[in-house]
């Protein structure tokens, strides 16, 4: 079921960017990086073993975590 839901929202999100992609036709190319990126995360979720997967996740979490972190010492820092 965890599957499903997943494959759900990846064609809900890139049903979503395409939409957004047909109001502001500009933003094509972003568009179509998110499309791809979005299609790509949903067909590893689904394919790859558990293990791997698992790796996945903890790499992905801490290098989100990781980049906040940067982000917020720029931030104080005056960089950005």
């Amino acid at each position: 079921m965890i599957r499903e839901a997943i494959l759900f929202g990846g064609v809900l999100y890139i049903l979503i960017t395409i939409a957004q992609v047909l109001d502001r036709p500009m933003i094509w190319i972003e568009g179509v990086v998110v499309s791809v990126a979005l299609a790509a995360a949903t067909t590893y979720y689904l394919v790859q073993d558990e293990h791997n997967l698992h790796t996945s996740e903890i790499i992905s979490l801490w290098a989100a975590v990781l980049l906040f972190v940067v982000y917020g010492c720029l931030k104080y820092g005056g960089v950005l």
